[in-house]
């Protein structure tokens, strides 16, 4: 299967990228965009290998795209973005009929939906060769869609792109009232992960800053010609001015939360040393940790044989608590032998029996010797009261055990789409196809199932 960038395609594509997933289409253009960009994450392309639509409807839907590409390839001078949504619908349409399942009696319009997909495709690439543009290469391969005729390898398979920079960059905001160093850093982390030129982001500035930082900004404009050169003003008159004493006081009162790995209180720490102007030495900061990570990690640390010199060395010690305490609260007891244990001599030996024959002879041994004694005595009665509630306390336990095997033995995984009872249906590897979870009959649902409503009318008459 191609890359497609679903949002570069019209509303007939996306009904259909959105049907193949199992969801009815929304109405308006916005609506299957929403649908389609969280489906694409659960059932990417590679994982839908047939088209539940009929085959014909699924043909006369390959060519409408086939028109519409080649509208756009018989313009006079196609410009750059054109080229780069046909190819988008070009790998879209290759996806399509990869689908499609072919039969006898959709043979003829298969075949020349594939001929005529052949011709576009090298009518596209000529116009590439005349007008080369920028493109992301995919893995198109040399392939024939069932015994049809073969379909030409793309050799550029175009990943539809936009630049968001400028939407993206917009989206860091200020106004003069929240953390000046915050906003500093994540300008940063933008330019190095975008690979943004410094002049750049100055013509951003104008999106970017809001209210009374954008006053402060056009009166500054003019003295700066780098992004470092503002960011030294914005320290400079936004900073608060006891904000390095403010902030080492809360780093020395954050501890780590009860539910809070050591892994991301470690890094939640460094990034708050490292917004201080001067942030403290290695040793100071592994003391400040030493005294606020959670004391159940004592025992850890005190048995270490090693001495705990840098932060790596901290962190490795409570991950192998972390690592030893999740392995001891997930620790299961070995199962019980059932009929379905294959190899029953493998299994584990339980010692209750072992033990409760042991507490049924001592029981047995005192009972006798109090009888005695409380017979001799005449106290009969309370003997006979003491075994019967040692007999409820037996029958109590028994009742109880019995309980926790069932209750262990009650939840048996089973799949509806392939009728197993080795896994969930979110666990399911099988095909995607709708089909009935009763009668497994294909493309329909067990609400509108005619055979399965059939049976239950039948049973509702009787």
């Amino acid at each position: 299967m191609l890359s497609v960038k679903y949002l570069s395609l019209q509303k007939p594509e996306l009904e259909y990228e959105v049907r193949i997933r199992g969801v009815t289409p929304a109405s308006s253009v916005e609506e299957l965009r929403k649908q389609i960009v969280k489906l694409s994450k659960d059932f990417p392309s590679e994982h839908i290998l047939e088209s539940p639509l009929e085959a014909s409807q699924d043909l006369n839907g390959c060519l409408e795209v086939l028109t519409k590409i080649q509208s756009n390839l018989d313009s006079a001078d196609p410009t750059i973005p054109v080229l780069m949504r046909t190819q988008n619908m070009l790998n879209h349409l290759y996806n399509r009929i990869a689908r499609i399942t072919r039969s006898d009696d959709v043979k003829k319009e298969y075949d020349e939906v594939v001929k005529e997909f052949d011709l576009l495709t090298k009518k596209f690439k000529t116009l590439q060769a005349n007008k080369p543009f920028s493109s992301t290469a995919g893995a198109g391969s040399a392939s024939s869609f069932g015994s049809g005729p073969a379909v030409p390898e793309l050799q550029n398979v175009i990943s539809v792109t936009c630049d968001r920079t400028s939407a993206d960059l917009a989206k860091l905001k200020f106004n003069g009232t929240t953390c000046v160093r915050s906003f500093i850093q994540r300008v940063d982390e933008f330019i190095k992960a975008r690979n943004i030129p410094a002049s750049k982001i100055l013509n951003y500035c104008t999106e970017i800053f809001q209210d009374n930082a954008l006053h402060w900004y056009r009166s500054v404009r003019d003295k700066v010609d780098s992004w470092s050169e503002l960011a030294a003003l914005l320290r400079k008159d936004f900073d608060q001015s006891d904000y390095d004493y403010r902030l080492d006081t809360e780093i020395r009162g954050r501890t780590q939360g009860e539910r809070e790995s050591i892994t991301i209180y470690l890094s939640i720490m460094d990034g708050m040393f490292s917004r201080l102007s001067n942030p403290p030495s290695e040793a100071e900061k592994l003391r400040i940790l030493l005294h606020n990570i959670r004391p159940c990690y004592a025992s850890t640390l005190a048995a270490s044989s090693t001495e705990i010199s840098t932060i790596d060395s901290l962190r490795s010690l409570c991950r192998n608590y972390e690592t030893y305490h999740s392995r001891h609260s997930q620790f299961q007891e070995p199962p019980r032998v059932t009929s379905d244990t294959v190899a029953p001599e493998f299994a584990y030996s339980r010692e209750s029996n072992k033990s409760t024959n042991k507490f049924n002879n001592n029981t047995y041994n005192k009972q006798n010797y109090a009888f005695n004694n409380n017979y001799n005595k005449g106290q009969y009665s309370k003997n006979t009261n003491y075994n019967q509630n040692q007999n409820k306390a037996q029958q109590q336990n028994y009742v109880h055990s019995v309980s926790n095997t069932a209750q262990n033995n009650k939840q048996q995984p089973y799949c509806p789409r392939c009728r197993s009872n080795t896994h969930h249906i979110r666990q399911c590897q099988a095909s995607r196809d709708v089909i009935c979870f009763k009668c497994g009959m294909k493309d329909v649902k067990t609400p509108d199932c005619p055979v399965c409503n059939k049976n239950k009318n039948k049973g509702t008459k009787n």
